[in-house]
C-alpha cells in the first residue's frame, strides 16, 4: 500500500488527539479578545467557537464558563455548555470534559449523554458511548448528535455498514451542519473508498469552511497535487500553529520535492508538540532526502524513544545507515521494520533496493521475491524484481518482473522510469 495513503488510513483517527496535543500559535487579535470576552451570552459563544476553532481550546471553555450564568435554560444554555465541553475534548482533557458534561444535566438530559458519549469517544471507549447515543436515540429518534456518536462509535468498534448506516442518517437530519460528512468521510477513506470518502470531506467543507479539522482530512486523502496542499494550507491558516495539518503538509511537500518547505513544515509541528512519533519520522524522511544520515538516524532515534517498534522510524533508521554504506545493519533494521508493519512492503522493497546497491544481488533478490510473493499487486516491489533480474542478467525475468509493475494495482511508480527500463531489454 502506498505509504501516503497507509499513513492517512491508519492516522486519521488520531488526528484530533495529535492537535489536541499541540501548542497553537493564535492570532494576536484573537488572543487579545479572549483576555476581554464579551458579557452576553451569545457573545461569549461566539467568542468561544472562535478559540476552538483557533486551537485555543482551554481558553475557549474558560470564555464559555462564563455565559453559563447569563444562559440557564434554552437553547443558547445547550449550546455554550457542550461546546465548552467539546473545546475540552479537543484539548485533550477527557476527564474535564466528561465533568463538563454533567453541567448539561439540568438543561438538557440528552446533551448531557452526547456530551458524554463524545468525551468517551476521545479515549476509544465505544462500548460506554453507544448505549448513551441509544439512549438519546430511544427517547429522539432523529437526535443528530446521538446519530454522529453512535456512527462514530460503531466505526470504532469495527461495524462499518452501521456506523456508515447511522452517519447517513445524520446527514439526512441536518444536511446544513457537517459533522456528519466528516466522520463519514474518515470512515470511508479508513476503508480505503476513496472516492466516496472525498465527496463527503468535500460536502463538510462547503458545509463549514470555517472548520479547520475536515480540511486537513480533505488535504490528507487528496492526491499529491496543488488541491491537497491548497486544504491543507487552508486548515493552517484557520488554526496557526495546527501541527497535525502542518506535518502532513511537511510530508505533501517532501512528495513534491520540496525538501527545504518539507522541513520547515515539520519542524513548526514538533515545536509545538515533540510527543508526536510520526512527525519525527516524517523528519527523518526528509533528512534522507537530503542525505544527511546522522540527521535521519537522530530523528528515527526520537520517534523510537517514544514508541519503540515505531515501523517508519524503524525505516528510516534502515535506510540511514544504507547511506551511510553499513549494509549488514541495516538489513538487520529493514527486517525489524518490516517486523512491525507487515501489511506494508515498504521495507523490503527499501532493503531489496538497498542491497543492490550495496551490490549484495543475491540478499536483494530474496527482499524482492518476499516482496512480490507476499505483494503480488505491488508496483514498486515488481520494478525492484525487475532490476534485481537486470543486473544478473535474467532479461526475461526483467521483462515480465517491469511488466508487472505497469499493471500492478497498488503502489506508485514512475511508470516513464520502467517504461524506459523496459523498452531497454527489447
Amino acid at each position: 500500500m502506498n505509504t501516503w495513503r497507509s499513513a492517512f488510513c491508519s492516522g486519521l483517527l488520531a488526528l484530533a488527539a495529535a492537535a489536541a496535543a499541540t501548542s497553537v500559535a493564535a492570532s494576536p487579535s484573537l488572543v487579545d479578545r479572549a483576555k476581554r470576552p464579551p458579557k452576553d451570552a451569545q457573545g461569549l459563544l461566539d467568542l468561544g467557537v472562535e478559540l476552538r476553532r483557533g486551537g485555543l481550546f482551554l481558553e475557549a471553555a474558560r470564555v464559555l464558563r462564563r455565559a453559563y450564568p447569563r444562559a440557564t435554560k434554552g437553547e443558547l444554555a445547550v449550546r455554550v455548555r457542550l461546546e465548552a465541553a467539546r473545546a475540552l475534548i479537543d484539548a485533550g482533557e477527557q476527564q474535564a470534559a466528561v465533568k463538563e458534561c454533567r453541567a448539561l444535566g439540568a438543561v438538557d438530559p440528552s446533551a448531557r449523554d452526547v456530551c458524554t458519549a463524545e468525551a468517551h469517544l476521545l479515549w476509544k471507549r465505544a462500548s460506554l458511548a453507544l448505549p448513551l447515543a441509544d439512549g438519546v436515540l430511544e427517547r429522539t429518534a432523529d437526535h443528530y448528535d446521538a446519530l454522529v456518536a453512535k456512527g462514530r462509535a460503531l466505526e470504532q468498534m469495527g461495524q462499518a455498514a452501521e456506523a456508515e448506516a447511522a452517519l447517513k442518517r445524520a446527514a439526512t437530519v441536518a444536511p446544513s451542519r457537517y459533522e456528519a460528512h466528516y466522520y463519514l468521510g474518515e470512515a470511508l477513506a479508513a476503508r480505503r473508498k476513496t472516492k466516496e470518502a472525498l465527496a463527503a470531506l468535500e460536502r463538510a467543507v462547503a458545509i463549514a469552511p470555517e472548520e479547520p479539522a475536515p480540511w486537513l482530512a480533505l488535504g490528507s486523502l487528496l492526491p499529491v497535487g496543488a488541491k491537497a496542499r491548497e486544504a491543507l494550507e487552508k486548515a493552517i491558516a484557520l488554526r496557526p500553529g495546527f501541527g497535525a495539518a502542518l506535518a502532513r503538509l511537511g510530508e505533501l511537500r517532501l512528495a513534491l520535492g520540496d525538501r527545504e518547505g518539507a522541513k520547515l513544515a515539520l519542524e513548526q509541528a514538533i515545536a509545538g508538540n515533540d510527543k508526536v512519533a510520526d512527525w519525527h519520522a516524517s523528519l527523518g524522511r526528509v533528512h534522507l532526502a537530503g542525505r544527511d544520515a546522522a540527521a535521519a538516524r537522530a530523528a528515527s532515534g526520537r520517534a523510537t524513544k517514544l514508541v519503540s517498534n515505531h515501523a517508519a522510524a524503524l525505516l528510516v533508521l534502515a535506510d540511514a545507515l544504507a547511506l551511510e554504506g553499513d549494509i549488514d545493519l541495516a538489513i538487520e533494521a529493514y527486517e525489524r521494520a518490516f517486523g512491525h508493519a507487515r501489511t506494508d512492503p515498504t521495507p523490503l522493497v527499501h532493503a531489496a533496493r538497498a542491497c543492490l546497491s550495496a551490490d549484495r544481488p543475491t540478499t536483494a533478490r530474496a527482499f524482492a521475491d518476499r516482496a512480490t510473493q507476499e505483494f503480488a499487486e505491488h508496483g514498486p516491489a515488481w520494478e525492484v524484481r525487475g532490476d534485481v533480474a537486470n543486473k544478473e542478467g535474467d532479461r526475461k525475468r526483467a521483462k515480465l518482473s517491469y511488466q508487472r509493475a505497469l499493471a500492478a494495482k497498488s503502489g506508485s511508480v514512475d511508470r516513464a522510469g520502467v517504461s524506459k527500463k523496459l523498452a531497454a531489454l527489447r
